[in-house]
């Protein structure tokens, strides 16, 4: 098509471009918008690329001269399985501190109901007596819509779990091919890329295939750095429940380092449940457990983080600043999760799209 318009190759060449460029964006919005259906295949990609050296590993076996096909999908059986165990451990473990700890707050309720009762019967007696009826007339009709809005809060809230709860189950149903899908990543890693680009139009085939590239440059650079996050953070977090004396110092560490690897709602996630932990395990460490992770926080969201995201990314960390704000506004919580990767895959492709484009 392009040749019938009788073009110079300059010409040509930048038209191609810019319609990679337009390929490409056509198709992560396709992706953006069937993200529910493909996070299987993304969850299961991530894991296969943490794994893939040791996968890699058994290639250089002198078995794997003899029956190399054999011998990857054993490596590649194993490591699935690795898998496998790791999640059931991880669940059971789970499951077992939930019991356990609903066990124990179900026998330290009713001593907290009475309390909370006691001094709800105080506030109100205070209320009664102290308070002028001036006041009380002015009050009285905010505290009945405050309490309309909580029931109607509820209400909405009840609702909203309903739907996350129904939306979940095709979630897990994705979730349970994810080691199937998993094992034939490990097996034949090239495959999925080749049947990809076999797919794409033929013009546009290596513009597409380059940019690719880039982009899985970029996200793998973002997963390795969240790991080494990850591990800097348990690390610190449990050398200071030790040295504090805290209990279960050592599993909150880990869960720490794992809280990590979501930003934002892992760590939220885990400030709550350490908080609730050490209320039920020691009442007195509380304040100081909770103002120690705020100050791992407060330091490695100012500090450690933007630094490392802009090495590992080739951005700047203003950069990486203002692209997690600007994706959480347009895009939400989602937005913010894959703001780094996505802005350093975007600035990768542009500088070869520039390079491309001068060099025509």
């Amino acid at each position: 098509m392009l040749a019938s318009l009788n073009l110079t190759d300059t010409a040509r060449r930048r038209v191609r471009l810019v319609a990679a460029v337009v390929v490409a964006l056509a198709m992560l919005a396709i992706v953006w918008q069937l993200l529910g259906v493909l996070l299987p295949f993304l969850v299961s990609g991530v894991v296969a690329y943490l794994l893939l050296p040791l996968v890699k590993l058994g290639d250089r076996t002198p078995w794997a001269k003899r029956r190399p096909n054999l011998n990857r999908a054993l490596f590649a059986g194993l490591a699935t399985a690795l898998v496998i165990l790791a999640v059931l451990g991880a669940l059971a473990l789970g499951i077992f501190r939930l019991v356990d700890g609903s066990i124990t707050l179900a026998e330290r309720a009713p001593g907290i109901i009475s309390e909370g009762r006691a001094v709800w019967e105080e506030l109100q007696h205070v209320y009664e007596n102290r308070v002028p009826d001036n006041i009380k007339e002015q009050i009285g009709p905010r505290l009945v819509e405050l309490r309309a809005g909580l029931g109607d809060a509820g209400l909405v809230a009840l609702q909203k779990v309903s739907r996350i709860a129904q939306s979940g189950i095709s979630q897990v149903i994705g979730l349970a091919s994810a080691p199937i899908i998993l094992f034939y990543l490990m097996y034949e890693p090239a495959a999925l890329g080749n049947g990809v680009r076999r797919l794409l139009p033929g013009p546009l085939r290596d513009d597409l295939s380059e940019i690719g590239h880039l982009a899985g440059q970029s996200i793998g650079a973002y997963i390795r750095m969240q790991l080494l996050l990850g591990l800097i953070v348990g690390l610190v977090v449990w050398l200071a429940l030790w040295a504090l004396g805290a209990p279960l110092a050592l599993p909150l560490g880990i869960l720490a380092g794992l809280a990590e690897l979501v930003p934002i709602v892992g760590p939220t996630i885990f400030f709550v449940v350490a908080g609730l932990v050490m209320a039920l395990a020691d009442l007195s460490k509380l304040p100081f457990v909770l103002a120690i992770y705020l100050a791992v926080q407060a330091l490695q969201n100012t500090l450690l983080a933007p630094r490392m995201q802009g090495e590992a990314l080739g951005l700047h960390p203003l950069a990486v600043i203002l692209a997690l704000a600007l994706f959480g506004i347009f895009f939400g919580f989602l937005g913010t999760l894959l703001a780094a990767p996505l802005t350093a895959a975007g600035y990768r492709v542009l500088t070869y799209t520039r390079t491309e484009w001068n060099a025509a």
